[in-house]
């Protein structure tokens, strides 16, 4: 399996320390799975934009997905008042179609802001601007284009304790991690979990045991213990966590195909690493994701022995095959489901 070349972590911290440092540039692109750090960058970025007290004057804001163009000019035109500089907002525009804004204009605007004005683009988690048009072009050629993804897991544990703590409870490390693996690394979930962990926990720490009684387990979480259960023969379990995917309605079936057939691939990586006694760094290098949370690592090493690598390999297939049966139409993407995971507790070899 070849060794898969990431980019660097987002370094939250560095890019706060330079926009302090620095100051609001004219242009910024805002995207990434992480809402929360976004969003605490950009209220930053008002602080300094725009003096408190002149946002009817100097905060302009925009929605998407169309975008009105002649107020748009307008806003990126005016002049401040009683202050220095101002901010255009514009939240969930459709940058990847050309319908609804001028490219052209837009690109001469964009390309020639004004000294005082600064103009943010905030996507939402989960979409991805089509770098090969030209409005995404001169949005990272002309301005500073921040995707927010997820700490790392020392810097994920270290806000999780912080978060317990302001509740008057405390956490330890490795239950941090714990915490992480069961709800998930993104931030603005993990505060209302957080919150209704240490409201339930009756000590003065909260356990592995307090999480397990009230948390919501992310769908990531759930599929790893579905893979578990497959792996382990333990097919009641399985049928229960199936049961518990098909009722969550903010994900809906086809996604979590997805996500199964990934959780293969990630398992036969980790089945490869243990065959070939590669080094964990082996894994995380195919697996990136996996780099921020110990505690699903260990258990991925764990389960992957449950399976043979030439099992793991037809899981994969068998993920594949219903995501293109989906696409062609046929049975329900419930009805599929159910189809796959019979087939991958049947193959049991």
């Amino acid at each position: 399996m070849a060794k898969t070349t990431t980019k660097p972590a987002f370094d939250y911290g560095a890019e706060l320390k330079k926009l302090r440092a620095e100051g609001p540039a004219r242009l910024y692109m805002l995207r990434g799975e992480e809402d929360y750090l976004r969003d605490s960058f950009l209220s930053e970025l008002k602080k300094l934009a725009v003096e408190e007290g002149t946002e009817a004057f100097n905060l302009h804001r925009f929605r998407g997905p169309g975008l009105d163009m002649s107020g748009f000019r307008d806003a990126v035109e005016a002049m401040p008042f009683m202050g220095e500089r101002t901010l255009v907002e514009v939240r969930d525009m459709d940058v990847n179609r050309t319908s609804g804004y001028d490219p052209e204009l837009m690109k001469g605007l964009l390309s020639d802001l004004p000294e005082w004005t600064t103009v943010v683009f905030v996507f939402a988690p989960g979409y991805k601007p089509d770098g090969k048009l030209t409005l995404v072009k001169t949005l990272r050629k002309e301005g500073i284009d921040l995707e927010f993804t997820s700490p790392g897991e020392g810097d994920m544990i270290r806000w999780v304790r912080r978060r317990v703590e302001s509740q008057g409870k405390r956490i330890d490390g490795g239950t941090a991690s714990y915490l992480l693996w069961v709800c998930g690394s993104r931030m603005n979930a993990l505060i209302p979990e957080i919150t209704k962990i240490c409201a339930a926990a009756k000590g003065e720490e909260v356990l592995r045991a307090d999480i397990d009684a009230v948390a919501k387990r992310a769908p990531e979480t759930t599929i790893f213990q579905l893979t578990d259960a497959l792996g382990a023969k333990e097919y009641d379990k399985a049928a229960s966590l199936l049961s518990d995917l098909l009722a969550d309605k903010d994900t809906p079936p086809a996604f979590q195909i997805a996500m199964i057939s990934e959780q293969f691939r990630r398992l036969y990586a980790a089945r490869v690493a243990a065959d070939e006694r590669r080094p964990e760094s082996f894994i995380v290098d195919c697996v990136p994701e996996l780099g921020r949370n110990s505690y699903g690592l260990s258990i991925l090493k764990r389960t992957c022995r449950n399976y043979s690598r030439e099992r793991l390999a037809r899981a994969v297939r068998l993920c594949v095959e219903c995501d293109f049966g989906m696409k062609d139409g046929g049975p329900d993407p419930e009805e599929r489901m159910k189809e796959l995971i019979l087939r991958l507790a049947l193959d049991k070899a």
